[in-house]
């Protein structure tokens, strides 16, 4: 059964490969270049034994090897370089596993993927080739479905209304262990996180004139660039160039309606929606450009801040719940990359209230508020 010599080439690539980055380890490497040498070397073996054995009725005597091992390397090579050296990154800077045992989960995780390649694309007759090939691979953008907003929109509804129900019985003590949660909706997924901070020295009053008068804050690893467009009494609109990293950096140009109120002398919210994403290609170079809605990412579609400020004896807690809605992910990749979004909205939330907090506290330390 073809299957069953995949599996046996596939094993002894495996060990290959194994020992391979053992060796590049022990010798110095970085576990990532070591990763790619080790896929490569295990690469060119199982082209050869598949050449002799797993699909020898179909090359034996046949021309065209040097073409059927570049398609294999095009392909099969490529993909498992990419997969081993993602999925090692993401076992190792996740989970904190060992790099030779993240590279043996790397293995089992692109191996169906490079069997279906292999069988119909390198190894396979013409007709399949043009069948399966079609034609070049082009990035993947994703499309903001009706659906997807309607789902959106109802979870938002049914959130503020609890949020306004918290709102009406007061001031609590917040938990400063970020909470969160992926949602799942029609064509989308919804990240809904929540955490506090605490500035100590600071006072209600003097926290929201800072807010609404925020002037040039300093860096923050998310926000690249941050102008304020209108205000009033108790509103802003701001312009913000947001980054957000995970496999890979995106950029975004985005604006903000931030809407303030006072509850009492010691509590107030704020309410901030982004009304423009706006996706930005080769963002800060000449090339720079504004992608068109569908032809973006879909890694940013809403963004929603919702903010409590309670004062209490020696500071301001600052609490901040997060919804934002990004494009969906196949089923049989959302366990594996699901807690890899989770980590990134964890952090991005936790760095946002320590950069407010961080700017609140040197206010406070260089006395500049009597």
């Amino acid at each position: 059964m073809r299957i069953a010599a995949f599996a046996v080439v596939g094993v002894l690539g495996f060990l290959l490969q194994i020992l391979v980055v053992a060796g590049l380890l022990a010798a110095g490497w970085h576990y990532l270049p070591a990763t790619a040498v080790a896929v490569e070397a295990a690469v060119l073996h199982n082209f050869v034994w598949h050449e002799r054995w797993t699909w020898a009725d179909r090359t034996s005597g046949a021309p065209g090897a040097a073409s059927r091992l570049l398609r294999f390397n095009l392909t099969t090579g490529s993909t498992s370089i990419a997969g081993n050296i993602a999925f090692t990154a993401l076992y190792v800077g996740l989970f904190g596993l060992n790099p030779i045992v993240a590279n043996a989960l790397a293995v089992i995780s692109t191996t169906v993927a490079n069997f279906l390649v292999a069988d119909r694309y390198v190894f396979g007759r013409a007709a399949l080739i043009v069948l399966v090939l079609g034609g070049p691979s082009r990035a993947a953008a994703a499309e903001l479905k009706p659906e997807t907003i309607t789902a959106w929109n109802q979870y938002v509804k049914v959130a503020e209304a609890r949020m306004q129900r918290e709102l009406h019985q007061g001031s609590t003590v917040p938990s400063t262990e970020p909470d969160g949660e992926l949602i799942v909706i029609p064509s989308g997924l919804i990240h809904h996180w929540r955490d506090a901070v605490f500035i100590p020295g600071a006072t209600l009053d003097h926290l929201l004139d800072g807010l609404l008068h925020p002037g040039t804050p300093p860096p923050q690893a998310d926000v690249l660039a941050s102008r304020v467009l209108a205000r009033s009494s108790d509103s802003l609109r701001v312009h913000v160039r947001l980054v957000r990293s995970t496999v890979v950096t995106v950029t975004y140009d985005t604006e903000h309606d931030m809407t303030f109120r006072r509850h009492s002398p010691t509590f107030a919210s704020s309410r901030s929606e982004a009304t423009r994403i706006v996706e930005v290609e080769d963002a800060g170079t000449q090339r720079e450009r504004a992608r068109a809605p569908g032809e973006d990412h879909g890694f940013l579609w809403r963004l929603n801040s919702y903010w409590r400020y309670s004062e209490v004896n020696g500071g301001v807690w600052v609490e901040l719940e997060s919804l934002t809605l990004s494009r969906d992910l196949p089923s049989l990749l959302r366990p594996i990359a699901a807690p890899l979004i989770n980590r990134v909205a964890r952090e991005s939330i936790a760095r946002t209230l320590q950069a407010l907090a961080h700017r609140f506290e040197t206010l406070v330390t260089a006395a500049r508020w009597p």
